[in-house]
């Protein structure tokens, strides 16, 4: 290992080691510093928002004094990237006008309508306005703050001071709302991301084997394409009767859904391959297995991006959904109490919220996958880029 990847891996271990020390050094620390406040008795820190930031400060302040000037250059790309918005969003306009108009219209359209509408009988409007959905019903999602406290085994935190929970008859609060928001979010992307990876690892793993064996993959081809074809949706009741509604039901069923799709999804980008890259390959005497994992496996993966990006939209409804069937947090759960309550305007909440998030991961996977395939010749204008195919035999 060079010198840079040594510092690289050193620095990080440290990091990790730094991580864990934290919460054992404010529990060491004294109940009162200067702009720090907190009470620690029998083993439970009540926590407050001094202490949050005491937290983040210690957690931060090993890395950022060793690494100042990473830390600088990401807080200028940072600035910039803010301040470069206005732009971007104004070139966006002007490149695409029909599409930032029909979101204005559909808005305007949706407001209007929420006028016409009679409210009728309900306790919420079947079609509230803007101001509603992101004024009184926002604010009372901090009646979904509900969390006590935190237990981490070697201490156990309060939280009831960040604040007032309104099943112990606090009042609501703006802070309550997005912490509530926060804490079911966090849920739901816990359990989205233990059965993401675990549906990726099986899917591509399984995917990328069946084909190696003809016989395998001319057997399993028909099982694999009867199972996609089952409503995942349909088979939440069923899996969580079985797997039962606890956490590793809802892994299971996610990973599931994303399994069958990777697994057809990947089996089709390894028969999509090129002839030509295995041709070459046998030529200069590559065997069987060298052939498939040098230049089958890596000339499958950029017809996978399509595979990937639809797994991960697939499993946000997967989790969702699970939630919807009987979860008491995430934001499965905060749709289902809107649906008992016909509380449309919280339904609305908690789409723009998904979306939101979905959005954000799609970017971050195919952005992630960009550089995965980096190596791929890109066109432009049509004709191939002779630089990036013969760089390194012209010495360009």
């Amino acid at each position: 290992m060079n010198q840079p990847a040594l510092l690289r891996a050193l620095f990080w271990i440290g990091w990790l080691i730094w991580a864990v020390l934290t919460p054992w050094l404010l529990v060491q620390l004294p109940d009162s510093l200067p702009f720090v406040t907190w009470a620690h008795t029998d083993g439970v820190i009540h926590v407050t928002w001094s202490y949050l930031v005491s937290g983040l400060v210690l957690f931060l302040a090993w890395p950022v004094a060793l690494r100042t000037t990473r830390v600088k250059e990401v807080l200028v790309r940072a600035g910039r990237g803010i301040a470069a918005w206005p732009d971007m969003l104004w070139a966006g306009m002007r490149r695409s006008p029909l599409f930032f108009v029909s979101w204005v219209l559909l808005m305007l359209a949706w407001q209007v309508v929420s006028y016409v509408v009679p409210h009728g009988t309900l306790e919420h409007p079947l079609v509230p306005g803007w101001e509603y959905v992101f004024g009184d019903t926002l604010f009372g999602m901090s009646r979904y703050w509900t969390v006590r406290g935190l237990d981490l085994g070697f201490v156990s935190l309060n939280v009831e001071g960040l604040a007032p929970l309104p099943i112990l008859r606090g009042e609501a609060t703006w802070l309550g709302a997005f912490l509530a928001i926060a804490y079911h979010s966090g849920v739901t992307l816990f359990r989205l991301l233990c059965g993401l990876v675990l549906g990726m690892a099986l899917g591509l793993l399984t995917g990328l084997l069946l084909p190696y064996w003809p016989a395998v993959r001319k057997t399993a081809w028909a099982p694999m394409n009867f199972l996609r074809m089952i409503p995942l949706l349909v088979a939440a009741p069923w899996l969580q009767l079985v797997l039962g509604r606890r956490f590793l039901g809802i892994t299971i069923y996610i990973a599931f859904g994303v399994w069958i799709i990777l697994v057809v999804a990947t089996m089709n980008a390894v028969a999509n391959v090129p002839d030509r890259y295995i041709e070459s390959a046998r030529t200069l005497g590559a065997s069987r297995l060298q052939t498939y994992y040098r230049v089958i496996v890596p000339g499958s993966i950029p017809e996978l991006r399509t595979g990937l990006l639809l797994a991960m939209g697939g499993s946000w409804s997967l989790a969702i959904v699970a939630e919807f069937l009987g979860f008491g947090s995430g934001l499965g759960h905060l749709a289902d109490a809107a649906v008992s309550g016909t509380n449309t305007a919280q339904l609305l909440v908690v789409a723009f919220i998904v979306a939101l998030y979905a959005l954000t991961t799609f970017f971050l996977l195919n952005e992630g996958f960009k550089k995965l395939i980096s190596w791929v010749p890109q066109r432009t204008t049509g004709k191939t880029d002779i630089r990036k195919v013969a760089g390194a035999a012209t010495g360009i």
